[in-house]
């Protein structure tokens, strides 16, 4: 279930990062769905990401297969920085660069 891979474990495992418990709030092991739902040091940027696409914001199923979350959902991860290390910048191109 990749939903709840471990991203810490997996990075821990890889060399990359000291622990598999998240890095920034040290409460749990940092899974996917506990990075995108749960993790308080990511408060303010979740509630941005509520305020654009609602209670599908909350919803890992939602957020993962709805072509109308992937946007915001990786605006959100840009804005945390949280993946930066491993992926460099995921911030999508504005609609303003689709056409």
């Amino acid at each position: 279930r990749p939903h709840h891979q471990n991203i810490d474990k997996h990075l821990h495992r890889i060399a990359k990062v000291p622990s598999p418990t998240c890095q920034h709030c040290h409460l749990r092991e940092e899974t996917v769905h506990y990075f995108l739902t749960v993790c308080p040091s990511y408060a303010r940027q979740r509630h941005e990401l509520q305020e654009e696409i609602g209670p599908r914001a909350s919803q890992l199923k939602d957020l993962l297969n709805d072509q109308k979350c992937i946007k915001p959902l990786f605006r959100f991860i840009a804005s945390t920085r949280r993946l930066e290390q491993v992926f460099g910048d995921v911030t999508p191109p504005s609609d303003d660069d689709d056409g």
